[in-house]
């Protein structure tokens, strides 16, 4: 159609002068109809790019002094545009994050990676809540464990399709139904289950990690990828692949105090030889192998039991990856724990809505945590029993605090926000430094966020650490890097900073009026 346009105009009246049958004209009005609809369209989606650019950069004016936006704006800005499709939005927030140069436009990059989290986790909770709603017989644990995986995601450029897991899953499927064929052209029940063995086990060499606690060990489309994985992923595997194979598995979870355990109940398809023994499990964790139980010690649970007990399982799973991570002389755990909480307990939310210690978990942790405060008050007023609960109160308080940092507008120039420089401040906002601490080898490099007076001789300095952890640490503890070739991915990292030149993070508007004469400072010492 591009090259059509370019004809003269002669020569496009020839070619209208050629067409001599009335379906020729057709076709050419119904080319030129749809050129028409796709530039109407690509019109509407330029102006919706447009508009979600304008409201992402004026967040930060509007939000800098509690660090996120109101739900209702997010909302707002969500349902802007009532006929755009969800792809549109998504598509807006993907390119604003991927497909820029990572060094520049941190502030915008930040609003809309909340943005995005928010638009996916709205998507998300919704599936689960359909999947839930569901008869039992309908309910699907893979569908389950795809949208926990996508939870816990929201952040990734590509979150993976339940079609995409199925079809690698058909492939393994695949692979065991070749064997058999090749073996003989009747088989049993037990047959079938020796040949997933087999395929899994010896040939593809699935196993369970034992030593690593990351996340991507849970991720089903991961575990599938690398064949490492935890115990509850590689059951979700091995139930699917024995379904597709005519035999039904039903999950089996020990008391909790086996929290790792997840076991399968098999039953063998009416067409299948062999008789089925009730009273036998499969360990997915341990090669296929079978295990005589007692049903009372062991028993058959739901869809959503299963789905409980995974998310639980992470929860601990995380904690365990903390503990392990702990850097010696530095305690900084108890914050970072709280923080991975507060992810599994939504998603608990999102997974039982109905189930009140969740809720209640979830609203003390946004409480602890100074965020997500509109999220805790709207699932407390979903329960009725809770309207009065005294942590309510608590959220609504808080919440009205901080919503008055906004509607006030709030000026920057207060004497208590202001930060002037004295003689003894020796580094600035923005600059890459060095820690100290005799305990970390190597040394860990940080961005300094901010400083404050502990007394008039002694200066702190809060820092933002690479693995999404900041503290306030002593001057004496940091070191200015000369040699600068690091690029902080602190999630807030793009909160006080617009862009990274090189040797230092250039303040953004609102964070050079707090800090007004740290940026000549700081480029007297790196440039």
């Amino acid at each position: 159609m591009a090259d059509l346009l370019s004809f003269s105009d002669e020569v496009l009246c020839r070619i209208l002068g050629s067409i001599s049958k009335v379906k020729d004209l057709h076709n050419v009005m119904l080319v030129c109809h749809r050129f028409l609809h796709v530039i109407k369209s690509y019109n509407r989606l330029w102006k919706f790019e447009k508009k979600v650019k304008n409201m992402l950069q004026g967040l930060s004016s509007k939000y800098f002094l509690i660090g996120e936006p109101s739900l209702v704006e997010v909302e707002n800005m969500v349902n802007s545009e009532s006929h755009a499709p969800d792809e549109w939005m998504e598509s807006v927030l993907q390119n604003e994050i991927f497909n820029q140069n990572l060094n520049e436009n941190l502030t915008t990059r930040f609003y809309a990676r909340k943005m995005l989290r928010y638009f996916r986790s709205c998507v998300i909770e919704k599936k689960l809540k359909h999947l839930m709603d569901l008869p039992e017989s309908q309910k699907s644990i893979l569908e389950g464990a795809v949208l926990i995986s996508q939870w816990v995601q929201t952040e990734q450029e590509h979150l993976i399709s339940l079609i995409e897991v199925e079809l690698k899953l058909e492939d393994i499927t695949k692979c065991v139904k070749q064997h058999l064929v090749e073996k003989s052209d009747t088989f049993t029940a037990k047959e079938i289950l020796e040949c997933i063995n087999k395929v899994l086990y010896r040939e593809m060499e699935f196993k369970v990690m034992q030593s690593d606690y990351s996340f991507e060990y849970f991720f089903i489309d991961k575990v599938l990828e690398s064949r490492i994985g935890f115990p509850v992923t590689l059951c979700i595997i091995y139930r699917e692949v024995a379904k597709r194979m005519g035999i039904y598995c039903e999950p089996v979870l020990p008391p909790k105090i086996l929290l790792h355990r997840f076991y399968l109940k098999w039953n063998a398809n009416p067409n299948l030889a062999g008789d089925t023994d009730c009273n036998q499990l499969i360990d997915p964790a341990n090669g296929g192998s079978l295990h005589y139980f007692h049903p009372t010690t062991c028993p058959v649970v739901s869809t959503k039991e299963f789905l409980q007990r995974m998310v639980e399982y992470m929860r601990r799973i995380r904690l365990q990856s903390i503990r392990s991570g702990r850097r010696e002389g530095r305690d900084r755990t108890h914050f970072q724990r709280r923080r991975n909480e507060l992810c599994f307990s939504r998603l608990a939310c999102a997974v039982s809505p109905d189930q009140t210690s969740s809720i209640l978990l979830y609203a003390h942790l946004c409480l602890d945590l100074d965020v997500q405060l509109e999220d805790a008050v709207r699932l407390l007023q979903q329960v009725e029993t809770l309207h009065d609960h005294r942590l309510m109160e608590k959220c609504i308080q808080k919440l009205n605090q901080k919503n008055s940092l906004v509607t006030k507008k709030v000026k920057f120039a207060h004497q208590k926000v202001i930060h002037l420089r004295s003689s003894s401040v020796k580094y600035a906002v923005g600059l890459v430094m060095i820690y100290k601490d005799s305990a970390c080898k190597p040394p860990l490099l940080c961005v300094i966020d901010s400083w404050t007076h502990h007394d008039p001789d002694r200066i702190f300095y809060n820092v933002l650490f690479d693995d999404g952890d900041s503290s306030f640490v002593a001057e004496d503890n940091l070191k200015l890097n000369t040699n600068v070739s690091f690029v902080s991915s602190h999630p807030n990292i793009g909160l006080s900073f617009e862009r990274f030149n090189g040797r230092r993070y250039i303040s953004n508007a609102e964070m050079m009026t707090l800090f007004p004469d740290d940026e000549a400072f700081a480029l007297s010492l790196v440039g």
